[in-house]
């Protein structure tokens, strides 16, 4: 197959269309559940499993013995009990083919977990951040600013055919009448998004500059991203929009923690929220995204910047997070070293490594990652003497050479030097 090109475009869908796609996403995650407790039983016993034609033949069965038993439940129950129950959709009122690539997903987590490619497959849960679900290729029609799906929107009514259509955000984004590749509707919590992968041919035309045969060093800090030819990048943590708005969160946060303790006094797992309880809830997710949206920002801008006269050798460490953050226990953390660890886990230097890696596949240009080992911070950019350094300090001083430089600068540089 050629290369592929990923279109993803915000969708505005009415009430009615909204409510649909949010039973389609709870349908879908239903439906691993039930093949997920299926396949996890022949793990448990030690059997090998079925095949993936066997599970989804066995799932359709299952399908109408559970809407059958959703019939039965939904008597003597009022519309919001059912709702609430999500007794509210039946499998029969879901696309077919949504549950159909829903269940060729978990059989793959599977499959991938026996090749030792992935982690053990784990249960969804309808309160997940992130939901999606796939639509036929084939059944999708777009327009200049509209989109058809399947099941979401099919009246027959002829003076209702304008309401089949769900807006997009965006006119003219989506290019019309040819083939997609694995369409999905996705949910993040607040929105909904529809993603299409067509072909490289129908993505849009940018003039690429040819690479000049530099090599860079790239030095990722919480704080500053620093080049080799000494450029500093703020990151978007520091910046006072973002420290503004995660003020913000934090009150609401507080209020919230206060309200729940209203509404469920006595911690139960059952307790009816209050609307005001809903709302701060909402708040806080609007408030999470745009966080996010600022950090993905910040990086894409960084990226553009740096490959605006594009080198031929990009040059990173390899950082682990983790190890960086176990170095002690919490508790016995001071309030200066909790805040680096949060701001560290924050600044998402894992996704600026994977938003680069991505972009430089239009150019040519090659990524490469130095040693975890690789004493690019205690090493001398100059005549390569090895000292240790603390985290407090910011400037290299050489005790061999009388070098005098500042840490993330030297550690770029060594990062440019790492192939030599």
């Amino acid at each position: 197959m050629n290369s592929m090109y990923t279109y993803k475009v915000r969708l505005h869908p009415n009430n009615k269309q909204a409510t649909k796609i949010r039973r389609t996403l709870n349908k879908c995650i239903e439906c691993q559940n039930i093949v997920y407790d299926y396949l996890d039983s022949f793990v448990k016993s030690k059997t090998n499993i079925p095949s993936c034609g066997d599970v989804r033949k066995w799932f359709t069965i299952q399908k109408r013995i559970y809407d059958s038993i959703v019939i039965e439940l939904r008597k003597g129950k009022t519309k919001k009990q059912i709702i609430d129950n999500h007794l509210d959709t039946l499998f029969y009122d879901v696309s077919n083919d949504a549950l159909k690539q829903t269940v060729k997903d978990t059989y793959n987590s599977f499959v991938r977990y026996f090749k030792k490619l992935g982690q053990y497959p784990v249960r969804k849960s309808y309160k997940d951040k992130k939901k999606s679900f796939y639509v036929d290729p084939f059944k999708i029609d777009f327009t200049e600013r509209k989109v058809r799906l399947e099941k979401i929107t099919n009246s027959q009514k002829s003076n209702r055919q304008v309401l089949n259509y769900i807006s997009l955000a965006e006119k003219n984004r989506i290019p019309q009448n040819i083939a997609y590749y694995n369409p999905r509707v996705s949910y993040d919590g607040e929105y909904f998004y529809i993603t299409v992968g067509v072909s490289d041919e129908y993505a849009p035309k940018k003039k690429i500059k040819e690479s000049d045969g530099r090599v860079i060093g790239i030095d990722l800090n919480n704080s500053i991203i620093v080049t080799s030819e000494n450029v500093v990048y703020k990151q978007a943590t520091k910046t006072k929009a973002y420290k503004k708005i995660k003020r913000r969160k934090k009150r609401l946060q507080r209020a919230y923690a206060r309200k729940y303790l209203k509404c469920n006094p006595k911690n139960s797992k059952k307790y009816k929220p209050s609307k005001n309880l809903i709302k701060n809830k909402v708040e806080i997710k609007k408030l999470d995204k745009r966080l996010t949206n600022i950090r993905d920002d910040c990086h894409e801008k960084i990226i553009n910047h740096i490959l605006l006269t594009p080198p031929s050798v990009i040059v990173l460490e390899d950082l682990y997070i983790k190890d960086m953050n176990r170095k002690k226990k919490r508790k016995n953390m001071t309030y200066q070293e909790k805040e680096a660890a949060k701001n560290l886990h924050e600044a998402s230097l894992r996704k600026f490594r994977v938003l680069l890696a991505d972009r430089i596949k239009r150019y040519d240009i090659k990524l490469v990652i130095a040693d975890k080992y690789y004493p690019s911070t205690k090493k001398c950019s100059c005549c390569g003497n090895i000292k240790t350094m603390e985290i407090q300090d910011r400037v290299y001083v050489c005790d061999y050479c009388n070098l005098i430089i500042n840490r993330d600068l030297n550690s770029a540089i060594n990062l440019a030097n790492y192939r030599n």
